[in-house]
């Protein structure tokens, strides 16, 4: 009696498919040998101006990378931070910027790591980087982004000068990175606008930002100036006490009046400087004279007789 259709279709493709699961094993484990996966950290990393830091990458799964070709670089700019082949460093196509600042941790390369430190960080560090990763049949990369940062100086408050409608208060802060907020509050913690705001960076990169706003006498109280850094969340907060009599006395014709007057005492001060000086100097010249012309009236050729000009204490004088 013969089988019945398709009873031995079971066992031979049950045979088959454990063949074929077999074969896509060994394929996908020969495969996984001959590829790399570099992992980096999921989040920004922030430093400190001045600092150093340690930029982490690794493979995933962990595996000795002494062999490895590892080049950092710059995202925006593709040039190589720190080159490593062959267990050795090489720097000949390393920026200047870097020189002398990067290591690769060896500490770690046996097991996978390939973490890069940077010391002394500038503001010119911040940005991303790239960790490339090379054997000679695979290739992959992962990202790391860097934020520097940098806390700057306590505001300094001033006078800036008089307007019809009240003063001018200047705040100048230096030393923050990245470019902070400025903002102003009264007694009550209320924001005031600013008529003006200006920065600038110094040859280190970082931000010098100043600030002014306009106080008229319905301002009562401490005056704020903040500036704030939202990469750190820190800010630094000066406070100037200006009072209400303070603006009824300062009119516009009486500033102008004040400023006459000092300008007027100067004058008179440095005339009559100048004055005593002269007098002095006249004074000193008639000495030299007077010595003068006793020295001539004792020369040989003027014995015995009176020299015109001669003083009357001269001894040859009748």
């Amino acid at each position: 009696m013969g089988l019945p259709w398709g009873c031995g279709i079971p066992s031979l493709t049950g045979h088959a498919r454990g063949l074929l699961t077999s074969l896509v094993t060994l394929f996908l484990l020969r495969l996984g040998s001959a590829q790399l996966r570099v992992v980096g950290p999921d989040y920004p990393l922030t430093a400190t101006m001045g600092q150093d830091v340690v930029l982490r990458c690794y493979l995933s799964p962990r595996q000795d990378a002494r062999s490895l070709e590892v080049r950092w670089i710059r995202d925006n700019i593709s040039e190589t931070v720190h080159h490593y082949r062959n267990g050795q460093d090489l720097y000949g196509e390393q920026m200047g910027a870097y020189a002398g600042r990067t290591e690769l941790v060896r500490d770690g390369l046996s097991a996978g790591s390939l973490d890069l430190r940077i010391t002394r960080l500038r503001p010119s560090d911040d940005g991303r980087y790239i960790c490339i990763v090379k054997d000679a049949d695979a290739y992959d990369k992962a990202t790391v982004d860097l934020e520097m940062s940098a806390t700057g100086t306590d505001p300094h408050l001033s006078l800036g000068g008089y307007e019809a409608r009240g003063v001018w208060v200047l705040c100048r802060s230096a030393g923050w990175y990245p470019l902070p907020q400025l903002l102003w509050r009264d007694a009550r913690g209320q924001h005031l606008p600013s008529v003006s705001q200006t920065h600038s960076q110094d040859q280190e990169g970082l931000f010098e930002i100043e600030g002014a706003v306009i106080v008229t006498g319905s301002v009562e109280g401490p005056l704020s100036c903040v500036v704030r850094s939202s990469r750190l969340q820190q800010e630094r907060d000066s406070s100037l006490h200006i009072s209400a009599p303070f603006f009824h006395n300062a009119q516009p014709w009486m500033v102008a009046l004040a400023l006459v007057l000092v300008l007027l005492a100067v004058s008179i001060g440095l005339g009559v400087y100048l004055f005593r000086k002269q007098v002095a100097r006249i004074r000193e010249l008639e000495k030299k004279a007077a010595e003068l012309a006793w020295r001539k009236c004792l020369l040989p050729q003027n014995t015995g007789k009176c020299a015109l000009g001669c003083p009357l204490r001269c001894f040859s004088c009748p």
